[in-house]
């Protein structure tokens, strides 16, 4: 038997995760990718499950610790250990960039950060040395938020000045404060503190709708056939399917059509980059706030299999059990309002994708079909876009395509 100590896996952009929950005791036995403990980021909760199965002998950590990547958590006494051949490289090549120690040369970098540094992924710790630790204290900056331009990733005082002098920049200012306000002045007042996840998605919002030049197209499909041949599948197959299932579905099949709806600007806003794969992000509504998991390769899934991951998902998120994958790759989003009302609205993109499509709630209409009045399903549409990436012309040949595909039964047929 062998010891195995389990460490915090990669967190994505996550740093200090609150440990929210442990599934485990010592004594437990555990297999292979059961839940062993559970933490909170702003974004969401995450289970961690167990890399190798055996007997937990130690817990490292308590309820309300903070953690990062790469931190001990848990000793267990593994039944079986294998080793690949690829992760002894890749601990090697771990070792090999620790030692390493940047040039005097390597440090000389201009004033300006050189941003594309911005996307190594240094979570769990930041590189930078003790006199520019110090200058941060003194100044009150989170180095969390500088931006580096040094090797590796590496925190220079050059960044600590442009990050004091873009604060300092009135036209800079990422957000604005709201007025003060003694409200009780007017009457008995109640205060509660935003969530974490609230927290996040107005700065996401804010940051989203202030960097991106939103531009919305609204538009009617008639989905009254459709809606009539779901009733018959729904019947032949013993299913209840969601309608946004269908809308997922034409949308994913639309984003292989309309491959620039389905792209990002790079972080220097220089180039287009295209995706060969379609993550769809279905935006839910927790008692926490909002959250936007994704589904993978949507395109490539049927109508059932959306359905069921969209059910999945919904109960994971309102659960706080969703996995930090399941939270990123999303390259185009949807978010419906079907269930609750209204008619069209404005959604906001999700950075880094271009384009959102809002779904509103179906109302009956009147048209003149043949020469015939007759009530049909009016499905209400909403895509916000990018306009830095997006035209007008494209954004059209969307929507109305996806008005069309709600008329294509034979296209439900073929993918329910």
């Amino acid at each position: 038997m062998t010891i195995e100590k389990i460490k915090i896996p990669d967190l994505g952009d996550a740093l200090d995760v609150e440990v929210i929950e442990i599934c485990v005791k010592p004594g437990d036995m555990v297999t292979k990718d059961d839940s062993i403990i559970v933490l909170e980021s702003e974004k969401a909760a995450m289970e961690i499950p167990a890399s190798v199965a055996g007997k937990v002998i130690d817990i490292k950590v308590s309820n309300g610790d903070t953690v990062n990547e790469g931190v001990i958590f848990l000793e267990i006494e593994a039944a079986e250990v294998v080793v690949e051949e690829v992760a002894e490289k890749e601990t090697l090549i771990e070792k090999e960039a620790k030692k390493a120690t940047p040039t005097i040369e390597e440090q000389t970098v201009a004033s300006k950060p050189n941003e594309t540094n911005a996307s190594i992924n240094y979570t769990g710790s930041i590189y930078a040395g003790p006199a520019v630790r110090k200058l941060a204290r003194e100044f009150g900056i989170n180095l969390n938020e500088v931006l580096p331009s040094g090797p590796r990733g590496r925190i220079l005082k050059e960044d600590l000045h442009h990050f004091v002098k873009q604060r300092l920049d009135p036209k800079a200012q990422t957000f604005s404060k709201n007025p003060s306000v003694d409200f009780s002045k007017w009457g008995d007042i109640k205060t509660e503190p935003l969530t974490k996840f609230q927290k996040t998605s107005a700065e996401n919002l804010q940051q989203s709708w202030r960097n991106i030049p939103h531009v919305t197209q609204h538009d009617e499909a008639n989905i009254d056939e459709l809606m009539s041949l779901r009733t018959d599948l729904n019947k032949a197959s013993g299913l209840k399917i969601s309608p946004l299932a269908f809308f997922v579905k034409a949308a994913a099949s639309l984003l292989e059509e309309f491959p620039l709806m389905n792209s990002s600007l790079d972080e220097n806003t220089e180039n287009i980059v295209f995706k060969d794969y379609i993550n769809v992000g279905i935006a839910i509504d927790t008692p926490k706030g909002l959250i936007v998991p994704n589904i993978k390769g949507a395109n490539k899934l049927s109508i059932i299999e959306i359905s069921e991951e969209i059910g999945r998902m919904a109960n994971a998120a309102k659960d706080r059990k969703l996995k930090v994958d399941e939270l990123k790759g999303s390259t185009f989003s949807i978010s419906s309002l079907g269930a609750i009302g209204g008619k069209f609205f404005t959604p906001i993109i999700n950075p880094p994708e271009v384009g959102i499509l809002g779904i509103s709630k179906t109302f009956k209409a009147l048209e003149i079909i043949n020469g015939d009045v007759k009530e049909i399903s009016i499905l209400p549409i909403s895509l916000s876009y990018d306009h830095r990436v997006i035209n007008g012309v494209e954004a059209v040949k969307f929507t109305t395509r996806f008005c069309e595909m709600m008329t294509d039964l034979e296209f439900y047929k073929l993918n329910y």
